[in-house]
Order: C-alpha cells, then structure tokens, then sequence
C-alpha cells in the first residue's frame, strides 16, 4: 500500500487541489524526514486531476530565472526578469512545483511566494498561474500567513492512527489470517511506529512477542535503519508530529535517549488496553450469563445491594462467585479482575495474557 493512498496523506494532497481550484498559490512546509515522495505524488495528482503541472527541483539560482529555465520561457531580450513578466508568459492555469527548498535559499523563495502572492490577485483565479512551493526542513514559525491567494498547507498531523493501522493490518494480512492476535498486533505496531511507516513495515516482520519489549525491538530497528541525520525533537526534522491531534515524538529518538519517562511503555499499555479492555466486558457478561440462577437476588456486597448481577463490575462479581463456590466461573473471573487490574494501573500484559485465544473467544460469539 502506498503512503499517498492512505486516508490522511490522500486528503492532505485532496486540501493542495481544493486550494489550486480556489485559485490560490500553495505553500507546503515539509519536515525533512517522514514524509518521502510527496513531491512526487502531488505531481501525480494534479496531471490526475487536469492540471498542467511542471515540477521543479530548487538549484539555488534566483527563483524567477529557475522557474524562466524549467519553462522554457522567453524573456524577449528583458534586461531584468520579474514576477510580473513571468506571471505574463506563463500558461493560463499553469501549476509549477517547486521542491526542496532548504534552509540555504528559503528566504528568497519565501521573498517570491509573498511578491507572487501579490500579482496574483490582479488575475482572474481561473486564469492565473499558480505556484506550489514545497519547503524542507524549515520550521513553521518562518512561515508566513495565509493570502488571499496563498494557502499554507504544514505537512503535520497528516499520518494518523486509521492509516498506520489501516498500512499494518495490510501487510499482516498478506501474511496470516485475519483474527484477535492480528488486530491486537496491528494495533501494538500502530502504537509503536506512530507515523514512521517504513518503521512500521519493519515490525510487521518480527515476531509477535518481540512486540511486547518495545526497547529492544525498536533498538533494533534502530540498528538497521540507523539514526536519520539531523533528527531532534522538533517538527522540522521529522522528530516530532501531531499523531491524531497528539503531539508525539519520533520512537527512534525516545529510544536514543534511553525512555527516561516510560514513553514506550505506555504506548505499548494503550494499544493493548484499546483491544482487551472491551474483550474483558464482554468476557464479564458471559460470566454474567452463566451465574444467573446460581445465585439468590437481590445480593450484598461490601454493604451495597444489588439486584442484578449485571451492575457488578468484575471485581465484586469475581467476589460473589468464590463466595458461591461456583468453580471453574470463579477461577475465570479471577483471571478477569487481574487482568482488568493490570490495566486500570497501566501496566502492559504479558505474551501469555495478551495472545490468550480463549480470552479473545468471546468477542466472536458474544
């Protein structure tokens, strides 16, 4: 599956089209890693959807004579090339990409998209030309402020979890069949390699359990990826995203620095919690089922009445069976209480616990 067909990157390029048919240039601020071949895939995506786009890699010359080059463009023997004599042979509708604009030559092109931004308001929005200009590495407060012919699109919060887990349940299916230890895994790999997809490829390919030691599988993620250069706990460098609206940071960093505050840890915690804490109450219902009749209502526990089974959480009820002696329900419901308990104090549970088939059963017939 590609990244640019995934749900968030594809509306990501879907908000770049609405921006061109409202007539408007657009500014893409990209960190310089995370997000490879968007470029490309926005290329793609205007000629998909008609528009006559000609990408331009940045050389560092001045951005009106790149742009004059690219294009092949005349400039009828003019001493001096201006936005304005560009903007005039330019192509009606014409959409230019310029890509990999750093830090070396960002204010001259930040000088041009504002300069450009201006004439293009003296031009019908149908028939102006447009510029996609699309920044790496350049933080966002160098940005400026959306125009009334310029739109800021920042390349963040783009990755969220339906695409992660959309990208890793694909390739686990590809592998095993679709069941409770897939979903379960999908959601720990989700967790784990947040918007990294190449990261989350990789886990894909490891066994399940290793899932469970976050540390050292991502250590030795780490080890054969190697540490992207420049990677640093800003958004720029790729090292942190909003995840879902969350602020997160890259996993190959918090690993780097040793998990001082149990980040790794608790994602693992969350993923399992999402896929076990529903199975437990529905596992607590069946349990509920089968204590009907064994036990005389309305029931007192710890100085409360109760007069349906069903209001007991798993605690009291793990209680009520063991004061019934009722066997095999008590021990299960024992079972239950600890694993509920591990959770509630956010602690992950182990591969024996969290890969229980027969835990999982319940969901399929419940």
């Amino acid at each position: 599956m590609h990244l640019w067909s995934l749900p968030g990157p594809a509306h990501y390029l879907e908000q770049a089209m609405a921006a061109l048919r409202d007539g408007c240039n657009v500014l893409m601020p990209v960190p310089s890693h995370g997000m490879s071949g968007l470029w490309r895939a926005l290329e793609q995506k205007c000629h998909a959807d008609g528009w006559d786009c000609q990408s331009i890699p940045d050389t560092g010359d001045a951005p009106v004579d790149q742009i004059f080059f690219a294009l092949g463009l005349e400039d009828a023997g003019s001493i001096r090339r201006t936005v304005s004599s560009l903007m005039q042979r330019m192509q009606p509708g014409q959409v230019v990409l310029i890509h990999g604009v750093g830090q070396s030559s960002w204010r001259v092109w930040k000088a041009f998209m504002s300069e450009y931004e201006s004439a293009s308001r003296n031009v019908g929005t149908v028939e102006r030309p447009l510029v996609i200009l699309m920044t790496d590495g350049i933080a966002l407060k160098e940005m400026p402020e959306r125009g009334a012919a310029l739109r800021v699109l920042e390349c963040d919060n783009v990755i969220g979890e339906i695409d992660t887990l959309l990208y890793a349940t694909t390739l686990l299916r590809a592998e095993r069949k679709a069941d409770y230890k897939l979903k379960l895994v999908a959601r720990i790999i989700c967790r784990l390699a947040l918007w990294d997809l190449n990261l989350a490829r990789f886990l894909t390919e490891q066994r399940p359990e290793t899932l469970l030691d976050p540390a050292k599988v991502l250590n030795n993620a780490l080890h054969t990826f190697g540490m992207p250069a420049g990677l640093t706990r800003t958004w720029e460098s790729g090292g942190v995203q909003r995840f879902d609206d969350e602020a997160c940071v890259h996993p190959f960093i918090v690993v780097n620095e040793g998990d001082p505050n149990r980040e790794l840890a608790m994602r693992l915690w969350a993923a399992q919690a999402a896929e076990i804490l529903p199975v437990l109450e529905l596992q607590r219902r069946q349990i509920v089922r089968r204590m009907r009749g064994l036990v005389s209502m309305p029931i007192q526990v710890d100085g409360q009445t109760y007069d349906d089974l069903d209001d007991l959480e798993i605690g009291p009820l793990s209680h009520v069976a063991h004061v019934h002696s009722l066997g095999s329900i008590g021990v299960k419901a024992t079972k239950l209480k600890r694993l509920r308990n591990s959770l509630a104090h956010l602690e992950a549970l182990g591969a024996t616990d969290v890969f229980d088939a027969d835990l999982f059963a319940v969901s399929q017939t419940v």
